[in-house]
């Protein structure tokens, strides 16, 4: 008789396009139980577990991500300010740049101020803690983001031109290591150019008004972060995985198919033609309404949409990505978070987890998780389920 397929190999087997025993099963509780043990709720049976035991206990697979890279800062001196004190200074850092959260103090709420003193002069950002995103163990918020005027273009200017991607695969090893054959950690790259710029460098607004107003602005910001971008990809197919991905938090609403078209297809369909010459796939992390960008997906390079939030988290119904999807892009995600807590009737759930069953019609080319993420308000009674019908056994 053939041994059971581990969760890794399911997955890896997913990935590479071959058959598997049972469809994979894997997300990230890593939110639900630090919000959880912060706000002592957590259930009793696992008071004494760590975060593995807990994923074996559920019978889910752990789903990861680990960081490949980071960003040396040449000639740049950084300060960081909490709550107006000064808590940290460095010169030439090598950060996630240019938003260093780990430079941010996670369990006080507070401001916190970074500030990033070059030769063409200063440039800063800011980020707010609430008690609300500690007690959810949410990010803090980033509230004055780093290019806003004339002078902060200068200055970030004069840091990409001197900027260095370094390799850093630590945190990637670290937790291939924790993790094992009961899950998988997928090798992030960051986002793309252009969700870079939009996301973290200006914010969708004043990029949108950069693009009309200075669009040599936004040329430049996009060639100088597609070097950096294919430097880091190159660090990524360098490790030992089926899989790299860019963490874009697509949302068709934002990156309207207009802009997906102009500044996001070509980048990616470069970085897919590099994957797939190394014999790798490629997936970018869209979280959000995927409905507005349904039919670009296919042909935009893409190999496997991760984190993928049907209705009723977002407009966009399993079934209409299905249709749309099946046999051209790989979904990893599909059970949306809001079905395991208590305000969706147990009915509703089943209703819901039926439904996609009968949208597969058998296939199993597909990766199964909790899209997004599962957040403080999960159920573990509902993932149990989800489990026993996937042909698992919780402990």
């Amino acid at each position: 008789m053939q041994d059971e397929m581990t969760e890794r190999q399911r997955i890896e087997s997913t990935l590479q396009g071959k058959p598997c025993d049972k469809i994979p099963w894997a997300a990230r509780l890593d939110i639900w139980h630090a919000a959880a043990t912060r706000c002592d709720i957590l259930p009793e049976p696992f008071a004494d577990m760590d975060l593995m035991d807990i994923h074996r206990s559920l019978g889910i697979g752990r789903q990861a991500y680990g960081l490949v890279s980071l960003t040396r800062l040449h000639g740049v001196d950084v300060s960081v300010t909490f709550n107006g004190d000064i808590i940290r200074k460095e010169s030439s850092p090598m950060a996630n740049f240019p938003l260093p959260r780990e430079y941010v103090p996670a369990l006080e709420p507070g401001d916190t101020r970074i500030v990033f003193e070059t030769p063409a002069g200063r440039a800063s950002l800011g980020f707010r803690t609430t008690e609300t995103s500690i007690r959810e163990a949410g990010m803090a918020y980033l509230v004055d983001p780093l290019l806003k005027d004339d002078h902060d273009y200068a200055v970030v200017k004069w840091i990409l031109d001197h900027a260095e991607p370094v390799a850093f695969t630590k945190h990637f090893e670290q937790t291939e290591a924790l993790i094992g054959d009961n899950g998988f950690t997928i090798p992030v790259l960051g986002r793309t150019p252009f969700q870079h710029i939009l996301l973290d460098y200006m914010g969708e607004q004043r990029t949108i008004y950069t693009l009309a107003d200075n669009p040599a602005r936004i040329d430049y910001l996009l060639a100088a972060l597609e070097a950096h971008a294919h430097r880091i990809l190159e660090f990524g197919l360098d490790l030992p995985s089926p899989m790299v991905e860019f963490t874009d938090n697509y949302e068709g609403t934002v990156t309207s198919p207009s802009l997906f078209k102009q500044f996001c297809m070509p980048f990616l369909q470069a970085a897919a033609d590099k994957a797939h010459a190394r014999g790798k796939v490629l997936g970018s992390h869209m979280d959000g309404n995927m409905k507005p960008l349904i039919d670009l997906i296919p042909e935009s390079g893409i190999d496997v949409v991760e984190s993928i939030s049907p209705a009723p988290l977002t407009a966009l119904t399993f079934a209409e990505a299905w249709k749309s999807w099946q046999g051209k892009v790989l979904m990893w995600g599909v059970v949306p978070s809001p079905i395991f807590e208590s305000h969706v009737s147990e009915q509703d759930f089943e209703n819901w987890l039926e439904g996609m069953f009968d949208t597969l019609d058998g296939d199993q080319r597909i990766i199964l998780g909790i899209g997004d993420q599962a957040v403080g308000p999960t159920r573990t009674d509902r993932i149990r389920r989800v489990s026993e019908l996937l042909g698992r056994k919780p402990i």
